[in-house]
């Protein structure tokens, strides 16, 4: 099976879940002996040079980048937001891109036609002018689900007013297209039930986040101090919006029950007020070389996020490893394996959330227990062979009973 894959970004560094969902896909697209290629935009703003690609690109059959620039233009916003068009989507619409895209379908034919998230979904017009590939759209995230999180979170109220009008444009455009493809590949079953419930009559299937198997491992539990951590892009708004809920609202509840716990905070772009402030208990590292080694020593994962969309890798990568891992109703989105009370915690108040903080604390047989649960959940259901080989017999199959 030739399949040509689309991103708008180029999948590298390793950094965040948008670039892990999509390289975990290519290695497992190459598990299954598909011959894939890949055209991405190496955008302004996630600008990453040739010499920085990771060995994976070399198994694949080419790599073509075009140069985009999505940098954030004023004007433009401002013309977009008065038009009501979605900015969030024009940022990614390129001539040069259209170009290269162009070339590459009348130079060869493809299968597939893997669309790796909602911006690269312009490009549907194009790809059907010269391709009879399928068109899968892997859907990363119900993209204006995020916008309306943020609009209702945010306190500020001429930036809730700027946040819903990009949610109520991005989700005209989303809905609008919902029947572009031939093909939906949701990453979870509550967004797969979304596009069924707004209207969407193509076929949809569930293909989630997978991890290697290389990667599911457990680390030992250290018996020592039992720590509470968290690790992510602290550049991404519910990130840092979750981060400071937990510090003022429920890290000052567990201290008064355990006035030795410790939280570790780690991710790249840390906020200035995280690091200079005054947070008692808290180690603030910043972004860290290595992920897994700052992971290793520490045992309770926190992701204490109320807004956001699609499926938060870290808890899957941390379940991974055996880690115990406490977290919110909207953390937890789209792991619905997991059982709340079983493989993970999930709590949306600030004392429920301190609660399951100060029991995990004090009970090292709970986190092992917890953490064998999690572990053996992603063998079951999120490890990459399996994942990979049950999406390309869909593939397989959708293209034998395509009668276009």
């Amino acid at each position: 099976m030739s399949i040509l894959v689309l991103t708008n970004r180029i999948p590298y560094p390793l950094n965040d879940g948008g670039n892990l969902a999509v390289n975990n896909m290519l290695e497992g697209l190459l598990l299954q002996g598909a011959e894939v290629s890949l055209l991405s935009m190496n955008t302004t703003r996630h600008r990453v040079a040739e010499q920085q690609f990771p060995a994976l690109f070399n198994q694949l059959k080419q790599v073509i980048t075009v140069n985009v620039d999505n940098r954030i233009k004023p004007v433009a916003a401002l013309t977009h937001l008065l038009r009501g068009k979605s900015y969030n989507i024009a940022r990614f619409i390129n001539a040069a891109f259209a170009a290269a895209l162009t070339r590459i379908l009348q130079e060869q034919t493809f299968d597939v036609v893997l669309l790796e998230g909602l911006f690269v979904t312009p490009y549907v017009p194009l790809i059907r002018k010269h391709s009879k590939a399928t068109i899968c759209y892997r859907q990363h995230n119900v993209e204006f689900e995020i916008w309306e999180r943020l609009a209702r979170t945010t306190g500020n109220p001429a930036k809730r007013w700027y946040l819903h009008q990009l949610a109520t444009a991005l989700k005209k455009y989303e809905l609008k297209h919902k029947n572009d493809y031939d093909l939906i590949a949701a990453i979870s079953p509550v967004d797969a039930a979304h596009y069924h419930q707004a209207g969407c009559t193509i076929p949809i299937v569930t293909v989630p986040f997978a991890l290697p198997a290389a990667q599911i491992n457990k680390d030992e539990v250290n018996n020592i101090a039992l720590s509470l951590y968290h690790i992510g892009a602290m550049d991404w708004q519910p990130n840092q919006e979750g981060i400071l809920w937990f510090l003022e609202q429920v890290w000052p509840i567990v201290l008064q029950q355990v006035p030795q716990a410790h939280l570790h905070l780690a991710g790249r772009n840390m906020p200035e007020s995280f690091t200079t402030g005054h947070w008692p208990g808290v180690t603030v590292a910043g972004e860290v070389a290595d992920a897994r080694a700052f992971e290793q020593d520490k045992n309770i994962l926190i992701v204490p996020i109320h807004s956001g969309g699609g499926i938060r890798v870290k808890i899957l990568q941390s379940m991974a490893r055996g880690k115990a891992v406490i977290t919110t109703a909207v953390g937890l989105q789209g792991i619905e394996a997991a059982t709340d009370g079983k493989e993970v915690l999930v709590a949306d108040t600030a004392p429920a959330f301190a609660t399951h903080c100060i029991s995990l604390l004090n009970n090292i047989n709970m986190v092992t227990e917890m953490g064998e649960q999690a572990f053996q959940l992603i063998r079951r259901h999120y490890e990459l062979e399996q994942v990979s080989a049950y999406f390309v017999h869909t593939l397989r199959q959708h293209k034998l009973s395509d009668t276009r």
